[in-house]
């Protein structure tokens, strides 16, 4: 990973203390080592250059990371919380400053101490023409040098704290920045991109290369001008003049948000764009690092993504080639209006504009999902797996926003800053109607914190807090597949006793957080006693290690599969007839096949069933169609089948969730439908 390549430069260079490192601090939050100064290099030619840089980071691997707007950034509290998570978790952090100059180096001085504190990469998001437009950079040479000026100041600041890192230039041009005269978005802004956009980045590539050879240096362009089936050409222009200039992006930053093509196409076209976004990125800057930025908010029209969908950008953009994949953290808050089966934590107004309101802090439970999937889909290459992190429960009443702060003790004896609880910014919320809450922290690493088979746990409350009751803590093993929201674990905790058993650890603190008070306890570490899929999907674990099974598989791949919904009439006998859905059959051109024999596993509810992990090959025709036929003796008892993109066990939906979905939106089910037939 970068990170590593990061802090074996940081410690060649005397950068960082071993707290640094490891990013550990005393409980105090005390800063480790200063970074020292660098001497500049000679300019070196960054064709050569470059070409060695792409070659480590193949050979280390993936740079995921997390994106930091200014409002998460300038906020001391998000900014510490933020960081911590990236740097437990190798994630690099993306400080935007979208014009910055020398007048900004106070400010940008904070994340940058701060990132590398908690030993995580910073790269910096500048380079924006927001003074002045693109003709007056390339035909005023006074307003040219001053921006670069401004561009230098900043990246011999951000050198010295980070001599390998990388700066993202522009921000969805032509979109961010005046790409004409007047600041919009339009034809004239696209043409001036592509006529003088090429000047423009080898001017300020070479300016950051005379004074960080070593820092990378990426191009951020909308995706429009990428992606098939918009304008893909633009970026083929730009980047074709480029390579003429020897100036060719050593990486690419790309962002795109899947809700804007599934609310209205579904996921297919969804994931062909994100699959060409990074291709074609790829391709035409002769196969350099492409960094991708997915949906885990909610978009402008109000869209708010699934699980699955969460998992499609993951599988789209990673199996495109993708090196690094981090997820949006918007800091307007928009309440869910659309979506199929939308991951919501939250209701509207669930928090107002304010310096701690983002994704982090008002939909936090979906943006920690996006990057526990990110971690169990970098499970199959990692050095580390699922069965080394486990999740620690704090559970208690009276939580307020960020008024008790949590460290561990690491193997190595140190307090490392884990975060602050609770993690939910001050809001309306569905269980907002009580004062139980469990804050969970994802994704600990065992073998970084286990000290002999016990967990130390330190809660410091601040003065002013009402002060809260912490009744338990669990470490509970981490499994992306029963992942559970906050209130979903508040509401199991408090209606089941034996949760614990779950546990790789469990103690009970029965303990008052006061204001100004610290707490201390030593949780015992151990092995569960029963599997997770036991607590959340108890009625569901023989399908679900059929699923297991069938994704073990050699070769399994998703988009082989489907999964059949299919909602029928109720009846008055509570159930199905005899006789009923569970006898049906698929029809394709190779024949008819009974659903329970072409199907992997089965949920049945009154009122329709899930036939799971169906092969694609039942929905192929020989025209290059695809559409579901459905027969049987029960066949007049079915209102819809629907083919859905196979969900898996880390979208597990049973039968009773499938049939609301379809009672509550069933248009949206025909969009999310790779075929459907309906009476």
């Amino acid at each position: 990973m970068r990170r590593r390549r990061f802090l074996d430069a940081a410690a060649a260079a005397g950068m960082i203390g071993l707290a640094g490192c490891s990013g550990e601090s005393d409980r105090d939050g005390a800063a480790t080592n200063s970074p020292g100064d660098t001497t500049e290099s000679q300019e070196t030619g960054s064709d050569t250059r470059r070409g060695e840089t792409t070659t480590t980071d193949a050979e280390t691997g993936y740079s995921d990371f997390v994106w930091a707007e200014q409002k998460i950034w300038k906020d001391e509290r998000v900014r510490e919380n933020l960081f911590a998570f990236a740097g437990r978790h190798d994630l690099a952090v993306v400080i935007a400053k979208a014009d910055a100059d020398a007048d900004d180096l106070a400010a940008l001085e904070k994340p940058l101490a701060a990132a590398a504190r908690h030993g995580t990469e910073a790269w910096l998001n500048v380079g924006v023409l927001k003074q002045l437009t693109p003709g007056e950079f390339v035909g005023d040479g006074a307003k040219r040098r001053r921006h670069l000026d401004g561009l230098e100041a900043v990246v011999r600041r951000y050198r010295e704290f980070f001599p390998t890192g990388r700066i993202v230039l522009w921000q969805e041009a032509p979109v961010g920045g005046r790409w004409n005269e007047d600041g919009t978005w339009n034809d004239r802004a696209v043409a001036n991109l592509e006529r003088l956009g090429p000047r423009i980045f080898a001017a300020q590539k070479r300016r950051i290369e005379n004074v960080a050879p070593n820092v990378d240096v990426g191009i951020f362009v909308h995706f429009p001008y990428i992606v098939d089936g918009k304008q893909p050409g633009t970026f083929e222009t730009l980047t074709t003049d480029l390579k003429s200039r020897g100036a060719l992006p050593d990486f690419t930053f790309t962002d795109f948000y899947r809700g804007w093509y599934a609310k209205d196409v579904g996921p297919g076209p969804a994931n062909a764009a994100v699959r060409s976004l990074v291709t074609n990125a790829r391709e035409l800057t002769d196969d350099r690092p492409v960094s991708y930025l997915g949906e885990a908010h909610t978009i402008n029209p109000q869209y708010t993504p699934s699980r699955q969908a969460i998992w499609m950008d993951l599988r789209a953009a990673l199996g495109a080639g993708a090196e690094g994949v981090g997820w949006y953290a918007r800091t307007a808050y928009k309440a869910t209006k659309h979506g199929f089966d939308p991951f919501v934590p939250n209701v509207g107004p669930a928090a107002r504009d304010g310096p701690c309101a983002s994704t982090l802090t008002f939909a936090r439970d979906r943006y920690q999902y996006a990057y526990a999937a990110l971690r169990a889909k970098r499970d199959t290459s990692a050095e580390s797996s699922a069965s080394d992190r486990f999740d620690l429960w704090l559970v208690g009443s009276g939580f307020d926003f960020y008024e008790h702060r949590l460290s561990l003790r690491t193997r190595a004896g140190e307090w490392q800053f884990v975060g602050n609880f609770d993690g939910y910014v001050d809001g309306d919320y569905p269980y907002d109607d009580s004062s139980e809450r469990t804050s969970i922290f994802r994704g600990l690493s065992r073998e970084h914190f286990d000290r002999d088979g016990s967990l130390e746990v330190a809660v410091d409350t601040a003065p002013d807090s009402d002060g809260a009751r912490l009744d338990a803590v669990l470490a509970m093993p981490e499994d992306v597949s029963t992942y559970l929201a906050e209130p979903a674990a508040t509401e199991l905790y408090g209606s089941r006793s034996d949760v614990h058993e779950f546990s790789v650890g469990h103690e009970r603190a029965n303990t008052r957080l006061a204001a100004g008070d610290s707490r201390q306890f030593d949780v015992k570490l151990g092995e569960p006693q029963r599997p997770p899929d036991e607590l959340v999907f108890p009625d569901h674990r023989t399908q679900r290690e059929r699923l297991g099974r069938l994704e073990s598989r050699d070769g399994f791949d998703p988009d082989d599969h489907f999964d059949l919904w299919v909602s029928t009439e109720k009846t008055t006998g509570g159930g199905n007839e005899p006789g009923g859905i569970e006898g049906l059959d698929v029809v394709g051109d190779d024949g008819r096949q009974p659903l329970s024999e072409a199907s992997t596993a089965v949920s049945t509810v009154e009122g329709g069933a899930v036939w799971y992990g169906i092969d694609r090959n039942n929905l192929a025709h020989r025209d290059g169609s695809a559409s579901i036929e459905i027969a049987g003796d029960a066949r007049g008892l079915v209102t819809g089948a629907y083919a859905m993109a196979y969900a898996g066990t880390v979208a597990f939906r049973p039968a009773a969730e499938a049939m609301e979905l379809l009672e509550t939106d069933r248009a949206s089910a025909r969009t999310f439908a790779i075929a459907h037939e309906e009476e």
